[in-house]
């Protein structure tokens, strides 16, 4: 028989609330907001509502995901109520809307690397995970995300690459985006240097 304190110990190590462990995490993440713009990024929206993200962002202490889906497919209602009865956490889905009141109430954005998340995060000096949409033709997202996280503004990842960056990233040690003229113009510089390649 196995003595109950070990016994906890092994509990909690495995499988707290049915998720491995990842880190003792200290930033909480209690609103995540995800936007894919206005493209197609099912596979964003997937990994998002996947277990390995879920745990992940239930380790963060999230009790909302807002999901802005765009054209990719919505979360199905059965699954949007097993994910609340599971991980404990509400989740809410739309189509297109204004989203500035989502992305003031988030404590983290998660995004396709469009140049207009990308300045959407900046602008409203919120930590985030860009995500390059490796599907797109001609895609530019990689050396705008490349551009940023080595400004340490913004981590990016690739989209099976998510659920681990969420388990272990520190939001925390993002530098804040000073919205002075001198930076915008570095990030149009940038942007129109990737628009003429």
């Amino acid at each position: 028989m196995l003595n109950l304190s070990i016994y906890f110990a092994i509990f909690k190590r495995v499988c707290y609330f049915n998720c491995p462990l990842y880190f003792d995490y200290k930033m909480h993440l209690k609103v995540v907001y995800v936007t894919v713009g206005t493209t197609k990024f099912d596979a964003l929206i997937n990994v998002m509502t996947s277990e390995e993200a879920l745990c992940a962002l239930q380790k963060h202490k999230c009790q909302k995901l807002v999901l802005q889906h765009g054209n990719s497919t919505p979360v199905s209602a059965t699954n949007l109520s097993q994910i609340n009865n599971k991980y404990g956490i509400q989740v809410e889905q739309y189509k297109f809307r204004p989203n500035g009141e989502d992305i003031k109430a988030a404590d983290v954005i998660i995004g396709h690397a469009g140049a207009g998340t990308c300045m959407d995060i900046l602008s409203n000096g919120k930590p985030g995970l860009i995500v390059v949409n490796d599907e797109l033709m001609d895609n530019h997202q990689l050396e705008l995300a490349r551009q940023l996280a080595s400004e340490r503004y913004l981590y990016y990842c690739r989209v099976n690459e998510v659920s681990g960056k969420i388990a272990t990233l520190d939001f925390d040690a993002l530098q804040p985006y000073e919205p002075a003229t001198e930076n915008m113009q570095k990030f149009v510089n940038a942007l129109n240097e990737l628009m003429t390649h």
